[in-house]
């Protein structure tokens, strides 16, 4: 699989940034792979970056965005995952942080392998309210694929973090 066209910059405070660009792109093997799919033929900057913000107000929104987002630019073949750090918040860095800390960037790359492949996420039907954006949101199959995903990465790559 070329990963050669998939370039990673990793941005953080805790001196990680290389387990993280190998457990990101062992990750996209993976995941190439698993579902029998190629990075598509275009050139990726993918940037990740560990930040502070603070806790959100409303956790019963999209509950993935209180704690990671990736963004897409298709012009410059861009991915930016912004994942917040806890650590950064004053969290205590006990077990169940981190793993749900590591839980979030698993999601988030997920959603940049998708974009990288193409892939769309799982394909199942499963009846919802499109007219509730909370539901698009949760029943999307891009998010869908990304949820279940995460704790299987969290164990195959994420506890290299640990």
């Amino acid at each position: 699989m070329a990963t050669n066209k998939v370039s990673v910059q990793v941005s953080c405070l805790p001196n990680v940034e290389k387990i993280v660009k190998k457990i990101f792109l062992d990750g996209l093997k993976d995941y190439c792979k698993r579902f029998n799919v190629k990075p598509l033929d275009k050139n990726f900057k993918v940037q990740i970056c560990f930040i502070e913000y603070p806790d959100p107000i409303d956790y019963n929104y999209h509950v993935g965005m209180a704690n990671g987002v990736t963004i897409y630019d298709d012009d410059e073949g861009k991915i930016l995952i912004q994942t917040r750090d806890p650590l950064l918040n004053d969290w205590e860095g006990n077990y169940y942080v981190m793993m749900q800390f590591i839980c979030v960037i698993m999601h988030e790359f997920v959603h940049a392998y998708q974009h990288i492949t193409g892939r769309k996420g799982i394909n199942v039907k499963v009846e919802y309210d499109k007219k509730s954006e909370r539901e698009v949101y949760f029943f999307d199959p891009a998010e869908m694929e990304a949820r279940m995903l995460e704790l299987p990465y969290y164990t195959l790559f994420g506890t290299q973090l640990l």
